[in-house]
């Protein structure tokens, strides 16, 4: 990590600039300077984890983990967050989560809440913070 000292101007201009870049890279690295200067001064942090997508039946376990570690949740909790993106089981038939479905759920840092979105989205998961 490298401590660079900005003035919030200063700041604002990069974190616009990184729009002009494009693609994934510039908004996650918009999302980390907005995130450092939150933390800098104290701010309206993003604690909210929001999956859009990318959860399949592949990486649904790993997932399960990732949840239960950054929530303290028990698997059951965990399965059944997971099984409203997935899908699930009923009777002796698949039944696949609608289209277009996201879920969100709250932590209690910001760090764990992007250190959760930066776990599932290695997994192939699709998401945010809010």
């Amino acid at each position: 990590m490298i401590k660079v000292e900005l003035t919030v101007r200063e700041a604002v201009l990069l974190a616009n600039k990184c729009d002009d870049y494009g693609g994934d890279e510039g908004r996650g690295l918009r999302d980390r300077i907005i995130n450092a200067m939150e933390i800098a001064l104290g701010v309206n942090q993003s604690n909210v984890v929001t999956i859009t997508g990318g959860m399949n039946l592949d990486n649904r376990i790993p997932c399960i983990k990732a949840i239960r570690l950054a929530t303290g949740w028990g698997l059951k909790e965990s399965k059944e967050w997971t099984d409203y993106l997935v899908g699930g089981w009923e009777y002796d038939k698949w039944v696949p989560a609608r289209s277009g479905v996201k879920r969100s759920l709250t932590l209690k840092t910001p760090e764990a809440a992007e250190n959760l979105l930066r776990e599932l989205t290695g997994l192939g998961c699709e998401g945010y913070l809010c």
